[in-house]
């Protein structure tokens, strides 16, 4: 289902009510950031505030000062509770997505709330652009974002429930974008070249039009990866994340997860051979990064190969041993769960990483 355009009403008491419970999470998890990976998410949270397109120039002493209000709340806000949520006179639950959304796609509006990375709360309020159902999951793209936290995702799965997220999608392609100016980066050319982008490229509106595009077409590919990640979903895992014990073990853990969903045979590579697109295939091999890069290296490998011959072959054989190595070490990591305390647990996940 198309949403129809016109802007949607915002209602500014919910709007206040989900901003302080992204400034809630932020206060409570901002340490989790490296300081140069906070500075690139206050800048994005900056843009998606003040309405700005995600390639705009910004007002260095504006946003020093908005980062110095923002921080002087922090003392106040690290063991405050989050907010129920009011809408039409009945109070809500931050976290009941479902019936939150019942009420908010009249409004044009989708609503997101869940745990990301380091299983810090996030929030977010995004005009709604399509609603679509999918192998019993309900699939909501959203695109300019009202409200929401300093962390951010193009996909996300809560459930049933898949967001897909235009914006924080666009910005990181913008960012991947940035760097062919800096170093040649092949796999991250030929996907810009594939979707009509030159090295260079002044940021006019035949840019900002291409732009949207792209997103628009790789949301696609995330969809893969977020049915997947639904298909290959284990009961135990959110356990296993939540008892994760430092950096390496939760980015271990879930680099695993979404190795499993990538080459899964509902996933992104999977549709990328069958479709051939060889664009996207580019481009998700120059996403990779941590330890997703590290753990499937012959990914890489198989795309060199691509790019020269082109063998499709390659890449689906690579995919679907990938697969069957990535299940066997997820299968295995609930086993030391199952059979281990939380100490020994961590303890023999850090073996794993050796």
């Amino acid at each position: 289902m198309n949403v129809p355009s016109g802007g949607p009403f915002m209602d500014s008491k919910l709007l206040d009510d989900i901003k302080y419970n992204c400034d809630v999470s932020d206060a409570q998890f901002w340490g989790y950031f490296s300081i140069c990976g906070l500075l690139m998410r206050y800048r994005d949270l900056f843009r998606s505030e003040k309405g700005l397109k995600p390639w705009a120039e910004l007002n260095q002493k504006e946003i020093m000062s908005w980062i110095a209000a923002k921080e002087a709340r922090w003392p106040e806000l690290e063991l405050a509770e989050f907010r129920d949520l009011s809408i039409n006179g009945r109070k809500y639950h931050p976290f009941d997505v479902a019936a939150i959304n019942q009420v908010l796609a009249k409004q044009q509006l989708i609503y997101g709330a869940g745990y990301g990375i380091f299983m810090k709360p996030t929030f977010f309020l995004a005009e709604l652009r399509s609603v679509q159902t999918i192998s019993g999951l309900t699939v909501y793209t959203s695109g300019s974002e009202r409200v929401r936290d300093l962390f951010t995702a193009p996909g996300m799965a809560q459930g049933t429930t898949i967001f897909l997220r235009l914006e924080p999608l666009t910005m990181l392609l913008l960012y991947k974008f940035s760097e062919l100016n800096k170093r040649r980066i092949a796999a991250l050319e030929d996907a810009f070249a594939r979707y009509g982008f030159g090295n260079r490229q002044l940021m006019d509106d035949g840019f900002s039009k291409r732009m949207e595009r792209m997103a628009e077409a790789y949301a696609e590919v995330l969809l893969c990866h977020e049915i997947a990640e639904a298909r290959e979903d284990v009961p135990e895992w959110k356990e296993i994340l939540s008892l994760a014990e430092g950096r390496d073990v939760e980015l271990y853990l879930r680099a695993i997860k979404d190795l499993v969903a990538d080459t899964s045979e509902y996933g992104p590579y999977k549709r990328i051979v069958e479709t051939r697109d060889r664009g996207a295939l580019s481009l998700t091999v120059a996403l990779m990064e941590g330890y997703g890069k590290i753990l499937f290296p012959e990914i890489r490998e198989a795309y060199a190969a691509f790019s020269a011959h082109e063998e499709w072959l390659t890449v689906e054989q690579v995919r679907a041993a990938g697969y069957e190595r990535f299940r066997e070490q997820r299968d295995g990591i609930v086993e030391l769960y199952r059979n281990s305390g939380k100490e020994d647990f961590n303890g023999k996940v850090r073996e794993l990483l050796k």
